[in-house]
């Protein structure tokens, strides 16, 4: 099983390009140990199959290599992963490589 965090276009209008995404109590990006419990979670707190289908749900893709936290796509294009702990997107290599782009 992969984590997971929820996103959807901002304010739920789906032509917002922007995306927003489901926080914790403490303001940071809420990540999911699954994207059964983050359906759970959303329909405990009352939203609907329908609303969450214009949802993105976005599954981890490694682990980064700054923080050891989960990694997620990037949004933002040419970039390749996302951490939120870090609060930085990178290029492939960055993580693929090591931060230095060396081998690690």
């Amino acid at each position: 099983m992969s984590e997971v965090v929820i996103c959807r276009p901002v304010g739920g209008i789906t032509i917002n390009s922007e995306m927003e995404f489901v926080l914790d109590g403490e303001g940071g990006v809420r990540i999911f140990d699954s994207t059964e419990n983050a359906r759970k979670a959303l329909r405990d707190a009352g939203c609907t199959d329908e609303e969450m289908a214009h949802m993105t749900f976005l599954e981890s893709g490694g682990t980064c290599v700054r923080c050891k936290s989960p990694l997620f796509p990037s949004l933002i294009p040419d970039y390749k992963y996302q951490c939120f702990t870090c609060d930085e997107d990178f290029y492939g290599f960055e993580q693929e490589n090591g931060m230095d782009g060396g081998a690690s």
